[in-house]
């Protein structure tokens, strides 16, 4: 399987197909369309350690749930895929879309999408949803404000469990404080070995 010529320059991380930067579709797109702008250019680390913990711990099959500062979308994809969630992906940048479109299309999944800030998600955008998820997004102190409120939003929309992942950076830090203060939060590491080693932390907020 992994000598399949179909599979060159594809990754398979827990059922899921990533494409690489290297595969020749990726390049066609990042030739032909404008490029990400907020670091959406690649799969980032985190959002492995929250599929991780989501298979550990899988949500109710069929459950809404909205991934922030998605990127190429590849967390919601895996939710749609394993427990059937119906996603909606949010980043700032629309131009990460037909990266997540070219994905969700691989991987057989529909995935909606919207284009908005963290700060401008509303207690009303958040309604019937269970999870929040977003991994590898408070990577500058300018993030902590406007992804402390996307999550009071969310848990004023009732949203039962948000979590948030990164390699454990400040902002991240000053985050997890503001949200263990203000609600409780759990902060716990994780480890993974696959697609490579890599560990970090994960910022629990439940409802």
């Amino acid at each position: 399987m992994a000598d399949d010529p179909i599979l060159k320059d594809i990754n398979i991380v827990n059922d899921v197909l990533i494409l690489k930067k290297s595969h020749k579709l990726i390049r066609r797109m990042q030739r032909n369309l404008p490029g990400p702008e907020i670091h959406g250019y690649q799969v980032w680390g985190s959002s492995f350690l929250i599929m991780d913990y989501l298979l550990e711990n899988p949500p109710k099959k069929r459950s809404k749930m909205t991934e922030i500062g998605c990127g190429w979308g590849i967390l919601g994809i895996s939710c749609a895929q394993h427990f059937k969630a119906k996603v909606t992906a949010i980043d700032a940048d629309e131009h990460v879309f037909p990266y997540l479109d070219a994905h969700a299309l691989l991987n057989d999944v529909k995935i909606k999408s919207r284009t908005a800030r963290y700060e401008h998600l509303k207690t009303e955008d958040l309604k019937g949803h269970s999870l929040m998820l977003g991994g590898d997004i408070c990577f500058w102190d300018s993030l902590v404000k406007p992804l402390f409120s996307a999550i009071s939003a969310a848990r004023e929309a009732g949203v039962g469990k948000i979590i948030i992942a990164d390699p454990g950076r400040p902002p991240f830090h000053k985050l997890a404080k503001r949200c263990q203060k203000a609600f409780g939060a759990e902060l716990i590491t994780r480890e993974i070995r696959s697609p490579k080693k890599l560990s970090g932390e994960l910022l629990i907020i439940s409802q």
